[in-house]
């Protein structure tokens, strides 16, 4: 082993003087701690990842978790944990790092809102949801569909709105069920990646027309849809409400993949445009927004700017 190092080593610097260099980390999809004080996001660099922690004024990282590449970080409402997903896994960690322990297989988790459960699909392609308590034991089915996706919380707890296609790839439409499982029920409109408002009254999720996608919020009084904004080509992960439910938070993007931010009034009468980005959240109290961005680091970066995206500071470094 020693002489095969030594071998790759002299030809490495035979042949271009020096050592690849690794590449450099990049950090993605941050979520805030419930009291607004620090943030958990993925970090990773190759096929190494890790969970990371930082104050939201700046300041250095903390390493909660090595792992594999990460495909969801979620914190949990209580405080007390954060949920993260890897390689078709979920896993759960405390905050300060300690007792990490795997709930299940499965993807797109979702916690509920007393932070007990976590809600979570069978497998990246879908399938049946199914709901475990956080620390893996109680795993229940609540639905019964091969394709079944997104699962969300109402923010009472009492159900979950999810989406369903009649096929893999097919169109996808808008459920709601009991969080038992029992009162399935079809909302009517076709659409993707539901959020519940902050007083449980609407939906907003992305609905495709012919020409792309435009962001429509569906209201229980009256089972209404109303579109809010014109149509984009493309979009990523679900919308964002406000704290207080009079915004959301979207992340859009162009026919060849860039992306940036939007805020949309709810009542659909005004869309501000944010600026480059991707993967926002908001900080609980509404006044600021984590978000990812590239700007003039090798990698993508985490950021934190006021609502209407003033004021930005990057939070991780940039190399």
């Amino acid at each position: 082993m020693r002489l095969a190092v030594g071998l790759v080593a002299a030809l490495a610097l035979g042949a271009g003087g020096a050592a690849a260099r690794p590449s450099p980390a990049s950090y993605a999809l941050p979520t805030w701690s419930p009291d607004g004080q620090r943030l958990a996001f993925a970090s990773a660099s190759g096929p190494a990842g890790a969970v990371v922690t930082a104050d939201p004024r700046g300041g250095p990282l903390r390493r909660l978790s090595r792992t594999g590449a990460l495909s969801q970080v979620v914190w949990s409402p209580r405080g007390r944990r954060i949920a993260y997903g890897s390689y078709g896994r979920v896993f759960v960690i405390r905050s300060d790092g300690k007792q990490r322990h795997a709930v299940g297989s499965g993807a797109e988790a979702a916690w509920s809102p007393d932070g007990t459960r976590l809600a979570f699909v069978r497998s990246a392609i879908g399938g049946p949801i199914e709901s475990v308590a956080a620390t893996g034991g109680g795993r229940e089915q609540v639905t019964g569909g091969r394709f079944d996706h997104a699962p969300a919380w109402s923010p009472d707890g009492s159900r979950l709105a999810f989406t369903r296609p009649s096929k893999v790839g097919g169109a996808e439409s808008l459920y709601v069920v009991r969080a038992d499982g029992t009162g399935l029920r079809a909302l009517g409109p076709e659409g993707a990646s539901p959020a519940w408002s902050p007083d449980g009254r609407a939906l907003a999720f992305w609905q495709r027309n012919d020409q792309g996608v435009v962001l429509g919020v569906f209201r229980f009084a009256g089972e209404h849809v109303a579109t809010i904004t014109r149509t984009f080509a493309a979009f990523s992960r679900a919308p964002r409400w406000s704290p207080d439910g009079t915004r959301l938070l979207v992340t859009v993007c162009g026919s060849f993949g860039a992306c940036r931010l939007d805020v949309a009034a709810a009542d659909g009468s005004a869309v501000t445009r944010l600026g480059p980005g991707s993967d926002p959240a908001w900080s609980p109290d509404g006044s600021r927004i984590a978000f990812v961005q590239r700007r003039a680091c090798a990698a993508s970066s985490v950021f934190v700017a006021r609502a209407d995206g003033t004021g930005l500071r990057r939070i991780t470094p940039c190399r």
